[in-house]
Parts: structure tokens; sequence; C-alpha cells
């Protein structure tokens, strides 16, 4: 399992609760809000399915930026 957390800042307090909203239609955790910040959880089976939806990110209505903070590594979890 790939693992990528960080936070999308909202345009405005205003649409904190549209863009909580998107990412939960995306099948992506929302962990908390402070703000404008949305911190979220990425959990997916492949890096490529983490960088879509990554990507998908910067698409949610109401979003400005998109931070990362921390990502796992394929096969990090597997003993050597």
């Amino acid at each position: 399992m790939i693992v990528a957390s960080g936070y999308v800042e909202a345009n405005t307090e205003a649409d904190v609760e549209k863009v909580v909203n998107g990412l939960k239609a995306k099948n992506v955790e929302v962990n908390g809000v402070n703000g404008e910040k949305v911190v979220f959880l990425i959990e997916r089976e492949t890096m490529g399915d983490v960088k879509a939806d990554m990507d998908a990110l910067h698409k949610v209505d109401g979003v400005r930026s998109v931070y990362l903070s921390y990502y796992s590594l394929e096969g990090a979890d597997e003993e050597a």
C-alpha cells in the first residue's frame, strides 16, 4: 500500500466545505481542517494510482493549491 499525505488550500474559508466534500467524493480521507487548509491522506495500491489522485486534487472545485507532506515508496513495506 502506498500512502501520501499533505494538505490542500481552499480559495476561501467559504469554500472549505465544498473542498472537503470534493475530496471525499474522490475517496480521499480528510484528517482535519485548519482555516483554509484541509489535511488529507491517500492510500492506494500503486504509485501510479497515488499520482493520478494527487493530480486530480488540483481539479477539485475550490482548491487553490496542493501541498504534499509525506509519501511512501513502492515496495517499502516488503521485507528484504
